[in-house]
C-alpha cells in the first residue's frame, strides 16, 4: 500500500503496520517434521501416525473457504505418512467445518484441500450443514448447561482430526483449535449460545471480558473449549499463516496445548504495537470476499483510532454482504435495535451488523459493492481512494484538526494493533 500523493503535506504518518516477522517458507520436510513433534501434556509423545491404526474410520475436519488454513499443503504429507503405515486411505473422509457459512463450491472444495487431494477424496467430502437434525448428535453439556450438539458423521468415525488454521478472532481471542468443532460442526442453536456469552448479560455492550487475543476468561472461547472437548477429538493440526497467505508454522498435539502454542506464534506474527492511536487510519482488507469477511479489517482498524477518528476502508468485497441474513440485522435503523434483537436471537451476523453499525458510523469506503449493498450497509462511500482521503480531511479540519496523523495498514484483516503500555 502506497502513501497517496493527497497526504504527502497534509497529514503526519505515524507507521505502517504491518508484519515484521520475516521466515523462510516451510517445505514438506518441515511439516513432516512438525507432525513428528507433537505437542502433549508430559509423559506422552504419540504422534497421529501412531495414532490412527489400519482399517480405522478417520474424519479430517477442514475449514471453509471463508478461512485459508494450508490445508492444501498439509494434506499430501499427512496422506503420505499414512500411506507408509499402511493405511487405506479409502479409509478417511473429509468434513468441511462451515458453522452457520454457506456451502464451498465444487471449485472452492478443490482450493481448500489441493488438486491431488481433491481427487483422493472424491465423493468423499462432506459439508456440515447446522440445520439438519437428522446429521446432529448430543455430546452432552458445557457446565453452563447449555447442550452440545454437532455433526453426527464426525461423532461416529474412529478418529477425528481437526485440521485449522490460528488467527486472531474479535470475539474468540483467537480462531483455530476447538472452533474447528464448536462452532465449526455444531447446531445452529449451540453456535447461537456460543455467541449469545459475547453480549454484556446486564448492559447492552460486548461483554467486556470478550475480546481479541484474549483465551483465559472469556467466556466465549471457555465455552467453546469445553464443547470442543466433549468432541474428543484425537488431535489436532493447527497452522499459521503470515498476512500474505504463506505458511509459517504448524503444530500438532492435544487440542488446547497445540491450539495455544500456534496463537503464540500468530501473536509474534500479526501483532502489531503502537504508541498511540491516531485521527485516521486507511486500511486495506486485501482480498476478502465478501462484507462479513471484509468487517474483520475495519474491527482491526478501530484499534488504532482515536475516539472521534476516521476510517478508510478499501474493501471491494465482489460477492457483495455475503449474507441475506446479515442484511436482515444490518438494516435496523440502529444499535439499539440490534441489541434488542440480539436479546431475543443472537445470531453471529447480528453481532457482525453490530459492530459495522458502530464503527462505521465513523467510515469511508472504497468498494465495488452494487449501490443497493451500500445503502444497507449503511456506511458512507468515495469513488476512489483520494476521494475518500480528501473527504476525511475535510470533516477533520472542520472539526479543528489541522495536520492528523494516520496510520497505513495493508493487510488489516490479519494485523491487529495493541496500544503498547507506557
Amino acid at each position: 500500500m502506497n502513501i497517496p500523493a493527497v497526504l504527502a503535506d497534509a497529514a503526519v504518518c505515524l507507521g505502517i503496520l504491518e508484519s515484521r516477522y520475516r521466515h523462510t517458507p516451510l517445505s514438506d520436510r518441515d511439516i513432516d517434521a512438525a507432525l513428528a513433534r507433537p505437542l502433549w501434556p508430559a509423559g506422552r509423545r504419540d504422534t497421529l501416525f501412531d495414532i490412527i491404526r489400519p482399517g480405522e474410520s478417520v474424519c479430517l475436519i477442514v475449514s471453509d473457504s471463508t478461512r485459508k488454513t494450508a490445508a492444501d499443503r498439509v494434506l499430501p504429507v499427512l496422506l503420505a505418512g499414512l500411506k507408509r503405515k499402511g493405511c487405506s486411505l479409502d479409509d478417511l473422509f473429509v468434513l468441511v467445518a462451515t458453522g452457520i457459512h454457506r456451502p464451498p463450491t465444487p471449485e472452492e472444495i478443490e482450493q481448500i484441500l489441493g488438486a491431488p487431494a481433491a481427487r483422493i477424496f472424491q465423493g468423499r467430502v462432506f459439508v456440515h450443514d447446522s440445520d439438519d437434525k437428522s446429521n446432529l448428535v448430543s455430546v452432552g453439556a458445557t457446565k453452563r448447561g447449555h447442550e452440545v450438539r454437532v455433526n453426527r458423521r464426525a461423532m461416529e468415525a474412529a478418529r477425528r482430526i481437526p485440521i485449522g488454521a490460528a488467527t486472531y478472532h474479535y470475539h474468540a481471542g483467537f480462531g483455530g483449535g476447538r472452533k474447528a468443532l464448536v462452532p465449526g460442526l455444531a447446531a445452529r442453536d449451540t453456535i447461537a449460545y456460543n455467541h449469545s456469552l459475547t453480549l454484556d448479560p446486564t448492559q447492552d455492550r460486548i461483554d467486556p471480558r470478550v475480546d481479541v487475543g484474549v483465551l483465559d476468561g472469556n467466556p466465549v472461547s471457555e465455552e467453546m473449549l469445553e464443547g470442543a472437548y466433549l468432541c474428543r477429538p484425537d488431535i489436532i493440526i493447527n497452522t499459521v499463516l503470515t498476512p500474505e497467505g504463506e505458511l509459517a508454522g504448524v503444530f500438532s498435539g492435544e487440542l488446547d496445548m497445540a491450539h495455544r502454542a500456534a496463537c503464540r506464534l500468530v501473536e509474534e506474527i500479526c501483532r502489531v504495537d503502537i504508541r498511540e492511536p491516531a485521527n485516521f487510519v486507511l486500511a486495506s482488507a486485501g482480498r476478502a470476499p465478501n462484507w462479513i469477511q471484509s468487517h474483520k479489517a475495519l474491527y482491526n482498524a478501530s484499534r488504532a483510532v482515536r475516539k472521534g477518528g476516521r476510517i478508510i476502508l478499501l474493501a471491494p468485497c465482489p460477492e457483495g454482504l455475503g449474507n441475506d441474513r446479515f442484511r436482515y440485522w444490518i438494516k435496523k435503523p440502529g444499535v439499539e435495535e440490534i441489541f434488542k434483537g440480539l436479546r431475543k436471537s443472537v445470531e453471529v451476523l447480528g453481532q457482525t451488523a453490530l459492530s459495522t453499525k458502530i464503527r462505521g458510523a465513523s467510515t469511508i469506503l472504497v468498494t465495488q459493492m452494487s449501490p443497493a449493498d451500500v445503502t444497507d450497509l449503511g456506511i458512507a462511500t468515495a469513488h476512489d481512494e483520494d476521494s475518500a482521503v480528501r473527504q476525511v480531511l475535510d470533516q477533520l479540519k472542520r472539526e479543528g484538526t489541522g495536520k492528523p496523523t494516520y496510520y497505513l495498514m495493508p493487510h488489516a484483516g490479519q494485523v491487529v494493533p495493541f496500544i503498547a503500555p507506557h
